[in-house]
């Protein structure tokens, strides 16, 4: 945290040049003094045994010369002339730390020209006397950092492949699994090797079990020695701007004891040295340490005793250290010839180690040790110290404990010149251009503990770090905090209401005091004190905003654990952010959020500028959305609720449901009152899926219920409101219902929902019969049908919920809605009997009750004629049409071409599941086990009256009888009225209104809605605020949803009514006035309804299931018709528009209830008559065909010879138009039979060959059809789309002349069928690129859809040709190949070389008997060892004696001995190779072996072997 500042470069350059020689000769002096004996050093000639105790850790000196104060005489001297002397050009700091404003002082002499004289400047600084230097106050910092350099770090976290280290500074560094030990390196190679060659791998998730799980073998908060591998990508560069980034720089560390320990020199181990070590073996006294010193010549021994101590402390939860696993130990013996050292790991012992002897070397000294330093001067930026007679090193203030140090004067007041004070050693850098060794004074270092002293912030899993108690005495208030890491005094995101600037650091940021501790500082970056778009404020501690003494409220945003320092935020955005951490967000929780991007599944939220959250698709609202790209685009603002927090993930999902974003209803996050599952509460919840009982909804959290008594048909995905029956929090089980009437109480509900007594049903299904009229009661509701009691017989029913009703969707669920227990139907129609399980099947369908009674059901199949008009419904969809079922378990089948009069592409789009229908019996085939029918449900086909039972009217009339029910709504009275509307929000598509007259019986408060075509005629008018006179179009009283009309048509006088007009009287006036017109407009419509006289109608809204009508001829009265009809429910939208006329006849008037009307025909329809024997119904025309005699899409069946024209040449295909709106395919393999005979370089020339050229129309032949997307052969049946359809074809002169049936053997060629030793003359599709070159192949067409693989070395046997494949096997290329096998569980053909094979290649080696001395062949190399590099060659053999013909491409092992590699030997013959490398080589000795499996060859890849006109002179060792 030091400020930083600029010296200049020559004064810093010959500084660092006296340190270094400084340094130097004292390490020379050093050497020669141990080497000389008593003239330097008396205390050099005892024993190591005899040398003094050591004294406390506050009162040690590592190097004693003597006298009580550990300073010799020369020290001391040095030390006072160094006090008194004032260094010039110097603050204390190095490098860029410098000041500029400290310059030589300006004499008259000396004009102000610093620029020309800074050289000169430079050179006449005053340098001290050489004995007199001492080092200056190094801060660590990501610039100064250098590969191989020792830092001290501390676990910041644990992850599944690695650590995070937090270092000093606030510094990061990561730490692969493969950098840690040699054991565990170990472990992990073998763990990959076992998944590799076994299905039953080595689990490595990071299980209890699991061998590699770093959480058992390190703990957070763990002090590690670290080795800098790797600098960040932008610190290393040479030049560049630095990328920046809101996270702290990382860098590669690595804890292997070899990097860490290897620049230790032998003779300076000894007593009280700290050494990274890894556990290498567990053996029954202690553990075998691997240690790295002198290349792990030096072993190292951890008795069990002496390990115990640390596993209690800091790992309880383990028993025993584990191989692999990193300790810091101290030596506590040195045998007598220094090959091993007896270790030990108990924290108290390391924390006090201190070296009892001198290093020799400055490259012994390691972070970590505990040293004793002199105090050689102080700065106002830190202390320069030495330990051990000759070794430089710095703390800063932050490493002193001193952060709010403000001068010089206060460090020096702490640490007076020459005061000797224990110091840990924390980073050690010795290069070129430097020797840098940075030590700490704080308290947790020097304890060697990675947590500073108890802060009252923490929970006690955190505490446990800084106290030797598990369980510390912590604060209640704490404890709330939620989860935070385990290593952190003050929780991230811990509000911090009262810090109090102790200190401002340069131009860098504030040091501030935490309220309530004084454990840790905090620390606030100047780029944390304001806004990111906001100027950096400048800081002065005098004065100014952040001056010494205010006070601020901060957030914690970071910790760095060797300093003890919480880094914090001042931002006022951070500071007030509500969900800054993944504990601040909670299920149910509102949160605006902004949209990040858009996924295939789902939505990315920012939630703030530290988290994020994802809505799946399935809550990005109430309904599906057809294209919600368009509506959630990145950057849009967006209101979003908190589905479920994964803490362990760290991920939040959200909803945009407006059912549950808007619901301020309670919010259910579990199964306990606590979590909101109180019994009685009415909640909303998401339907999950439907079950035999019920339905799953959830909640949030995960949480998630069973609805009971299901009063509505419940969809998956649907958002309802529930109340909540019964909560089992031990069995994590709610029980809801959909019934939230607050009328109803808890205990009614329970009771009613209460299960039944079993009932006892009769199983004699004697006493009915198929078609009869029966009548029961409801005694259970099931989601998809209820079972009733048959009053007399006692038999038991079941009613499907598609059979309450001849109508679907909405009207449906109403009618299930009321359907409850106890329910009674009077009119039932028994359908089917199940005679083994003693039950019927009954039907509610008005249409099937009034067939029953009026005798026209069929009971069998047998009295089922051609003509028949029967009633039905819909059992089953298929892609080929639908099957109808009739009373008497009689079903039948109705085609795809059947289904209507249009073009139909799927079932789906006119029938539902069942759906009521009336068919028109088409034909009936008569067979033993009974009679095959097929039916029409086409209008043209269908006569309703020839039922004899249904009036056309029947379906209209029932569906609005289900609509308005008995009495009707006082509301429908309003429809076709003139009234007052005030217009809301004008839109693009329309205006939203509210209704303006008091005294109309709508509501004031519904919601009304223009649509745009209805207020074309006045939207100039329609500004905000407006009064309109508007015609009521429809009225929806359950959703108190209102359509008006603004046409001058349907609105007289129409004026704008914004001026002020009277309240009341206006009002009653105009009601008057519409009332009359009423009046009026009700005597004509009874008079057309009397004489049934049919008139016109104009279309004025489309909605789902009805029409909304205008009749001009009777007074332009308001009309309602249906869309949709038995046999079409199709959406309307496509047949009707807006402003459309139809005829039809009124055929309902009633008070309080819709005008309907009977629609006479659709404007696409065609009479009966005509379209009964019409041959070409159905058929989809064509446009513009090449062929002239081609009429329709059906034409085009398999084996037709038409006309196509080429539209163009892609890869291996022709694109072909057979008509406008018709596509075709002729792929390269339907051009020829046998081998081509022409130049080709490319597929264009393959097709030029044959005759077929872009713009000629050619003559071809159908093949058959197959899908656009997945090109799959579709059947002649089916109905596709042409758009969607693709015609194969072929111009092959074999099967242009071949019948159709001989065509379906190529059109359904795959690899079931193909067999070995076929020939084809096939061409190239591609290569198939492989990791090695064994998996490398030539990819060939043999067929429309069939695909062989040619291996590469099996191809050709020249190193050209299989270095670029691409140039020789290029796509369209033929090639005769023949089928060697097939590999049926992977699905693929292999191929060999066959024939005249391919133009410009040569093939490869057919024969293992052509592997002779000499022969040139093409390798790739599989492995690489020390002496050997073992390769692959590729040949065609024939394999008769394994029982078949036909030949196979076989690899052949060969190997390259470190002799026949160059011609010139060297120690690393094989580095220039790599695995999966091509070779070109010579076989020098001939095949060996009899299996061909196990046959070896040996080669040579030595240029002279390879190149005859190599003369022997120039070879350098020639092979023997």
């Amino acid at each position: 945290m030091a400020g930083t500042r600029e010296k200049p470069a020559a004064k810093a350059g010959t500084e660092k040049k006296q340190r270094t020689d400084k340094k130097a000769g004292a390490e020379k002096k050093h050497r020669t003094d141990k080497k000389t004996g008593a003239e330097k050093n008396p205390s050099a000639e005892k024993p190591r045994s005899e040398k003094k105790a050591a004294r406390s850790a506050s009162e040690t000196v590592d190097f004693p010369r003597g006298g009580a104060s550990g300073l010799t005489p020369l020290e001391f001297r040095e030390v006072s002339r160094q006090a008194e002397q004032e260094v010039l050009f110097s603050d204390g700091v190095t490098g860029d730390q410098s000041d500029k404003k400290r310059r030589l002082p300006e004499t008259a002499d000396a004009p102000k020209k610093h620029k020309k004289k800074s050289k000169k400047a430079a050179g006449s600084t005053v340098q001290l006397p050489e004995d007199e230097r001492v080092n200056l106050v190094e801060s660590l910092s990501l610039k100064k950092l250098s590969k191989g350099a020792l830092v001290l770090g501390c676990i910041a976290s644990i992850e599944e492949l690695g650590l995070r280290v937090s270092l000093p500074n606030g510094l990061l560094g990561t730490v692969p699994i493969t950098s840690i030990s040699p054991e565990l390196t170990a472990l992990v190679e073998k763990a990959a090797e076992a998944a590799d060659d076994s299905d039953d791998a080595m689990d490595v998730d990071g299980s209890d079990d699991d061998p590699l799980d770093l959480k058992t073998r390190f703990f957070i908060g763990q002090y590690v020695k670290c080795a800098i591998a790797d600098l960040p990508a932008d610190q290393s560069a040479a030049s560049g701007k630095k990328k920046k980034s809101k996270s702290a720089p990382r860098l590669e560390l690595t804890l292997i004891p070899e990097e860490i320990n290897g620049r230790i020199d032998p003779d300076d181990i000894c007593e009280g040295v700290i050494v990274t070590a890894s556990v290498k073996s567990v053996e029954d006294r202690g553990y075998v340490l691997t240690t790295g010193i002198s290349g792990n010549k030096i072993s190292a021994f951890l008795p069990t005793s002496e390990a115990q101590a640390w596993i209690d402390r800091w790992m309880p939860q383990v028993t025993e250290l584990k191989p692999g696993q990193l300790v810091e130990a101290a030596v506590t013996s040195v045998s007598d010839d220094r090959r091993s050292l007896r270790m030990t790991i108990d924290p108290a012992v390391v924390s006090q180690a201190t070296v009892k002897d001198t290093y020799k070397t400055m490259a012994s000294v390691q972070p970590g040790q505990l040293v004793s330093a002199t105090v050689m001067k102080a700065w106002d930026r830190g202390l320069s110290l030495r330990f051990m007679g000759f070794y430089d090193c710095s703390a800063d203030l932050n490493g002193l404990g001193m952060p709010a140090a403000r001068s010089k004067a206060d460090v020096e007041k702490k640490y007076p010149l020459g005061k000797v004070v224990p110091v840990r050693v924390l980073y050690v850098s010795l290069t070129a251009a430097g020797k840098v060794i940075i030590v700490s004074r704080m308290p947790h270092v020097l304890a060697f503990k990675p947590r500073p002293a108890l802060t009252g912030y923490e929970l006690p899993a955190a505490a446990h770090l800084a106290s030797d108690k598990a369980n510390s005495d912590i604060s209640a208030a704490a404890n709330e905090k939620g989860k935070i890491d385990k290593m952190w005094p003050i929780p991230y995101g811990t509000v911090l209401d009262d810090c109090i600037v102790l200190s401002v650091v340069g131009t860098i940021g504030l040091a501030l005091q935490v309220p309530a501790t004084k454990a840790v500082t905090a620390f606030a970056k100047v780029a944390q004190l304001a806004e990111e778009d906001e100027p950096a404020p400048k800081l002065n501690k005098y004065s100014g905003p952040f001056h010494v003494g205010t006070r601020h409220r901060a957030r914690v945003v970071g910790y760095d654990a060797i300093d003890a320092v919480v880094r914090v935020s001042l931002r006022p955005s951070m500071v007030n952010e509500k969900f800054l951490t993944i504990d601040d967000v909670y299920p149910g929780a509102a949160v605006n959020g902004t949209i990040k991007v858009f996924r295939e599944n789902g939505v990315e939220i920012t939630i703030s500028s530290t988290l994020h959250g994802f809505i799946h698709k399935q809550h990005l609202g109430d309904v599906a959305l057809k294209h919600p790209e368009l509506q959630f685009k990145a950057g849009k603002q967006i209101a979003c609720r908190v589905l479920k927090v994964l803490h362990e993930q760290r991920s939040i999902l959200l909803t945009t449901r407006k059912s549950l974003v808007q619901s301020k209803l309670p919010i259910v996050t579990g199964y306990t009152e606590a979590e909101g599952a109180v019994p009685g509460a009415i909640t909303q919840a998401v339907v999950d899926r439907v079950v035999d009982n019920g339905a799953i909804v959830n909640f949030y959290q995960g949480a998630h219920g069973l609805v009971v008594g299901g009063s509505k048909r419940l969809e998956p995905g649907k958002s309802i409101k529930c109340r909540i029956l019964t909560c089992d929090s031990e069995r994590r089980r709610i029980r809801v219902t959909d019934n939230v009437d607050e009328g109803v109480s808890l205990d009614e509900l329970l009771a009613k929902l209460a299960p039944a007594k079993p009932t006892e049903f009769s199983t004699d299904i004697s006493q009915v019969a198929p078609g009869q009229i029966v009548s029961g009661a409801v005694v259970r509701i099931r989601s998809e049908s209820a079972m009733l009691t048959l009053d007399g017989s006692k038999l038991c029913a079941v009613l499907p919920t598609g059979h309450y009703s001849d109508h679907r969707g909405a009207i449906a669920d109403k009618i299930a809605a009321r359907v409850g227990v106890n329910t009674r139907f009077e009119e039932l129609v028994v359908v089917s009997i199940n005679a083994e399980r003693g039950r019927v099947m009954v039907s509610a369908k008005p249409a099937l009750v009034k067939a029953a009674k009026a005798g026209r059901i069929v009971t069998s199949s047998r009295e089922v004629t051609t003509g028949m008009t029967l009633i039905g419904w819909v059992k089953k969809l298929a892609t080929f049409g639908a099957f109808i079922s009739f009373p008497g378990s009689v079903s039948a089948l109705a085609p795809l071409e059947l289904l209507s009069d249009r073009y139909v592409s799927a079932p789906e789009d006119l029938l539902q599941p069942d759906q009521t229908v009336i068919a028109y019996v088409s034909s009936v085939e008569e067979s033993a086990d009974g009679n095959k029918i097929r039916v029409s449900l086409k209008r043209s086909a269908v006569d309703i009256s020839a039922t004899q039972c249904i009036d056309p009217a029947d379906f209209l009339l029932g569906y609005f009888g289900e609509l308005e029910g008995a009495a009707g709504e006082p509301v429908l009275g309003e429809i076709g009225r003139q009234t007052t509307v005030k217009v809301k929000q004008k839109l693009p598509y329309g205006v939203v209104v509210t209704p303006a007259d008091e005294s109309a019986a709508i509501s004031v408060e519904a919601s009304g809605f223009i649509t745009a075509e209805q207020a074309k005629d006045r939207i100039d008018e329609c500004k905000e605020g407006a009064l309109l006179t508007a015609c009521v179009l429809d009225v929806d009283p359950e959703k108190a949803i209102v359509d008006y009309s603004l046409r001058s048509a349907l609105v007289s006088g129409s004026a704008n009514l914004s001026a002020a007009t009277p309240a009341k009287k206006g009002k009653a006036s105009k009601r008057s006035k519409t009332a009359t017109n009423g009046d009026i407009s009700q005597k004509v419509l009874t008079d057309a309804l009397h004489k049934k006289q049919e008139t016109p109608v104009v279309v004025e809204v489309v909605k789902e299931d009805y029409l909304v009508l205008s009749m001009p001829a009777l007074d332009n009265a308001i009309a309602f018709a249906m869309t949709k009809t038995y046999n079409d429910r199709s959406k309307p939208f496509m047949r009707f528009k807006v402003g459309q006329r139809l005829s039809g006849t009124p055929v309902r008037i009633e008070n309080n209830k819709r005008t309907l009307v009977l629609l006479q025909s659709e404007p696409d329809t065609a009479s009966a008559a005509t379209k009964k024997n019409d041959a070409t119904a159905g058929k989809r025309p064509v446009k513009e065909p090449v062929d002239s005699a081609i009429s329709f899409f059906e034409d085009y069946q398999p084996g037709l010879v038409t006309q196509a024209k080429v539209k163009s040449i892609k890869g291996t295909q022709a694109n072909l138009d057979l008509a406008a709106n018709v596509k075709g395919r002729l792929h390269i393999t339907e051009l020829v039979d046998g081998p081509l005979d022409a130049v080709v370089k490319s597929p264009v020339d393959v097709f030029a060959a044959a005759g077929v050229r872009v713009g000629d129309t050619i003559e071809v032949k159908i093949l058959g059809w197959h899908d656009a997307k997945v090109y799959k052969f579709l059947p002649i049946t089916h109905r596709t789309s042409p758009l969607k359809t693709v015609i194969e074809t072929t111009i092959r002169p074999s099967k242009m002349a071949a019948s159709a049936e001989a065509d379906d053997e190529a059109k359904l060629m795959s690899w079931k069928n193909v067999k070995p030793g076929r020939v084809f003359n096939g061409f190239v599709k591609g290569i198939q690129e492989s990791s090695g070159s064994e998996g490398a192949a030539v990819l060939v067409s043999l067929g429309l859809s069939l695909i062989g693989q040619l291996p590469l070395l099996a191809a050709t046997n020249s190193y050209e040709v299989a270095s670029h494949p691409a140039r020789y096997f290029f796509p369209g290329a033929p090639i005769e190949v023949e089928v060697s096998s097939v590999d049926k569980k992977h699905r693929v053909v292999h191929l060999v070389p066959h024939g005249p094979y391919i133009a410009g290649v040569d093939r490869s080696i057919a024969s293992v008997d052509q592997l002779v001395a000499g022969t040139r062949v093409v390798a790739y190399i599989t492995n690489i060892a020390s002496a050997v590099m073992f390769t692959k060659i590729g040949a065609v053999v024939q394999t008769a004696a394994s029982g078949s013909t036909e030949p196979q491409a076989l690899l052949v092992q060969g190997k390259i001995d470190v002799f026949d590699v160059a011609d010139t030997l060297s120690e690393t013959p094989f580095a220039a190779f790599k695995k999966g490398q091509l070779l070109e080589a010579v076989v020098v000795q001939d095949a060996v072996g009899d299996d061909l499996a196990a046959m070896k060859v040996r080669l040579s890849i030595r240029p002279s072997a390879l190149n005859s006109e190599i003369s022997a002179q120039d070879i350098t060792d020639p092979a023997i």
